[in-house]
């Protein structure tokens, strides 16, 4: 008999399959070699019919070149790692986090060269490849899987691997083939299909911990096991299977794949944390990620990087004109808010623009100031009430160059910055004092021609002869009538009248930083912040100088810089500079009368160039009115972690994301709506960059700023009783004052 052409034939198909193999080999060393690993971290809310979904989306793209799918647990904690090779990551990451919405990928390339000592592994197998699992039973799969990994000690591993390509529909089942394997094959083929390799690699320093561990895990993956298919470990030694997990180990031909699984079986076994599986060793509820709108600068002051997969070194930029429309910032303590205003105010100073800066603390601008560029040292300007050496100064009644409706629009703002302050023990006697007095004083000056101080308030109310000295210069008609009566009471009834108000005049009044600090009567210019583009940095140092004293300085500071703002009004537009404001915790600060007086003021800065950032932790902090303005005319808005019902509230201004990804935004990462071409856009999430490193010593910074723009405290009390000295020694009737009506 001739076996020449049976020999030919098998020796072809030999050749064949060596070759096939060969080539198959090359490929999937060459995938090996390109394989990029990435952390998974998952939104929570998952289910089983969630990730059988997005597997049956994710396993036919991976025909080609396969996916490994691991889970590593070690004494730290449980991760789930996808890897992929790098020409498929783009793909693979649209595929992940469309069918898995908040899922997140860091690239983890450590994870490649970990290869610990492995005590024990086995690789697994189905009795029948063709046999359905029972894919129902998969959340008490996941539930068990999970739980066997947590605890481990010190030194202990555990990684669950699963290497998946997708392979072609079994042949149909036999016309005349009983009904539990029609049942079977329908079953089986109710989702897309993969050839799996299966592996466990436990880690432990004795063997008997070892198998323990193993045993855990393979318990809870045969919670799937049905009644004809069923996953077990196969007899093959610890070293082979070991070297397997370490090289991610593809079998070279469809056959050798030991587990045939569709997506819903596969589901139960890769333990992706569901709902309901509670480890605490596993870290779920990660932020959905979004990418930029469109039109999204990429130039202008970057407030971060996109996240969203794929586009990490995107820049997330604002216009100038946008950012006229001002930012609010909300975020808690410990979130990253402090660092995003500290790179905004960096990324100004470095553009030239003119900025304020108004910390409730100090550690903000301490950082900011051991980061200004050497060409920019000259520009700063430094009010700190904590300084008593050298204190800087500014002069709330100052109105220069301002008509008679200025002067009284600044008294009704200061009268209403008090009222809010001492809303508690506020009442009409005590406006009444308070507005009379600094309309009396705002309208005059003293003898040497300085202007007056809100110091000498009391003075005002409690010295005569100073008294009479302010009452004979220009005070306005409508506060004379509350002049003469005055003056017609007894020493008594003038008590009666006055002492509410000297009570809380005396709170700063009596306070050595607010009185060398407000009893300044030419202070600093804060109109050079605008001409000149200075850059004003206000610790207010409410651990030093008390919270109430920081509350009243800060409000008086943002009422004149707001009556210097009004006073832009008379520079042309085309050369208004842009000076931008950034206020922390602005709600205890910028006081006004309602929400529709903050949204003019909001409206008119604009105009007016000036772009404010208003900063603040919780919607609690505001009143309703502030909320309603802030939230109804700030165009940027920019949130870090959010607390529950804060996230719930601002979830339904961020959609599509939820409260749950707003709740769940990591450390230094934002939500962002921002301002392009004067329309707020659908938001996008990023991550804050980290600050340059300090160039010198803030308290360098501030020792030049207060010895250039400070004043001695003895001189600025010697000036003080300047004011208040009376320069007559007769007193002149109180009335209607006519004739020449003096400096004002």
């Amino acid at each position: 008999m001739d076996f020449q052409p049976a020999i030919t034939v098998i020796s072809t198909a030999l050749c064949l399959a060596v070759v096939l193999i060969g080539a198959r080999w090359l490929n999937y060393r060459w995938w090996r070699r390109s394989l990029i690993a990435y952390r998974m971290r998952f939104p929570a809310g998952l289910t089983v019919d969630t990730v059988t979904d997005a597997l049956a989306v994710i396993v036919p793209a991976t025909r080609r070149w396969p996916l490994a799918l691991e889970i590593l647990a070690t004494s730290r904690g449980i991760g789930h790692y996808v890897l992929v090779p790098a020409h498929l990551a783009p793909a693979t990451f649209s595929r992940i986090t469309t069918a898995l919405p908040g899922t997140r990928l860091e690239e983890a390339p450590e994870y490649l060269t970990d290869r610990p000592r492995v005590r024990l592994a086995r690789e697994l197998r189905t009795r029948r490849r063709s046999q359905p699992l029972s894919a129902d039973r998969g959340h008490q799969s996941i539930s068990g899987v999970l739980a066997a990994l947590y605890p481990l000690g010190p030194g202990e591993r555990v990684r669950v691997q699963w290497v998946i390509t997708a392979t072609r529909p079994l042949g149909a089942v036999a016309e005349d083939a009983p009904a539990s394997a029609v049942r079977a094959d329908a079953d089986k083929h109710a989702a897309p299909l993969a050839d799996v390799s299966g592996r466990i690699a436990v880690s432990a320093a004795e063997r008997p911990r070892a198998a323990l561990l193993m045993s855990d895990v393979l318990g809870a993956l045969a919670a799937v096991n049905g009644r004809h298919g069923g996953i077990r470990p196969r007899l093959l030694p610890t070293a082979m299977v070991a070297r397997r997990v370490a090289a991610r180990a593809v079998p070279l031909a469809p056959v050798w794949w030991p587990l045939l699984l569709n997506a819903a079986e596969l589901a139960g076994l890769v333990a992706l944390p569901v709902d309901g599986v509670s480890v605490p060793g596993l870290n779920v509820g990660t932020a959905r990620q979004l990418p930029p709108p469109p039109g999204m600068r990429t130039r202008g002051v970057t407030v971060g990087f996109s996240n969203y997969p794929g586009m990490d070194s995107r820049p997330l930029a604002l216009a100038t004109d946008d950012r006229l429309r001002h930012a609010m910032i909300q975020g808690p303590t410990g979130s990253g808010k402090s660092e995003l205003i500290k790179n905004m105010v960096l990324q100004d100073i470095g553009a030239g623009r003119g900025v304020i800066v108004i910390d409730p603390k100090a550690d903000l601008v301490e950082s900011i100031a051991a980061r200004i560029p050497e060409n920019r040292m000259d520009d700063v300007i430094v009010m700190d009430p904590a300084s008593l050496t050298h204190p800087v100064g500014f002069n709330v009644l100052s109105v220069k160059g301002r008509d008679v409706h200025a002067r009284e629009l600044l008294v009704d703002q200061v009268v209403h910055v008090f009222a809010d302050l001492w809303r508690t023990s506020w009442g009409p006697r005590t406006a009444d004092v308070l507005r009379n007095c600094l309309l009396s004083l705002a309208h005059t000056r003293a003898p040497d021609g300085s202007d007056f101080t809100v110091i000498e308030i009391p003075e005002l109310l409690t010295n005569e002869r100073f008294r009479r000295e302010v009452l004979r210069g220009p005070v306005p008609d409508a506060a004379r009538p509350f002049w003469q009566a005055y003056e017609a009471m007894s020493e008594a009834e003038k008590a009666q009248v006055i002492g509410p108000a000297m009570n809380k005049l005396r709170a700063f009044s009596t306070r050595t930083a607010l009185r060398l600090m407000l009893g300044q009567s030419q202070g600093i210019d804060l109109g050079s912040v605008y001409r000149d583009r200075r850059i004003l940095l206000v610790p207010l140092s409410k651990g030093t100088i008390g919270p109430d004293a920081a509350h009243l300085l800060g409000s008086l500071l943002v009422t004149t810089l707001w009556q210097v703002t009004l006073g832009r009004s008379a520079v042309p537009s085309e050369q208004r500079h842009a000076v931008f404001a950034y206020l922390d915790e602005f709600q205890e600060f910028v006081r006004f009368g309602g929400s529709g007086e903050l949204a003019e003021m909001l409206a008119q800065a604009r105009g007016l160039r000036l772009g404010l950032n208003l900063a603040y932790q919780y919607l609690d902090q505001l009143s309703a009115e502030v909320a309603s303005a802030v939230l109804g005319t700030v165009r940027t808005q920019i949130v870090f972690q959010l607390e529950y019902r804060d996230a719930e509230t601002m979830a339904r201004r961020f959609a599509p994301l939820l409260r749950q990804d707003l709740g769940a935004l990591d450390a230094f990462e934002i939500a962002m709506r921002p301002c392009i071409d004067a329309r707020t856009a659908a938001p996008v999430t990023g991550r804050t960059p980290a600050p340059d490193a300090p160039m010198r010593d803030s308290a360098d910074v501030f020792r030049a700023s207060l010895d250039r723009y400070g004043t001695p405290p003895a001189d600025v009390e010697k000036a003080i009783q300047e004011r208040i000295r009376p320069r007559i020694s007769v007193v002149p009737p109180i009335g209607r004052q006519t004739g020449k009506e003096g400096n004002s």
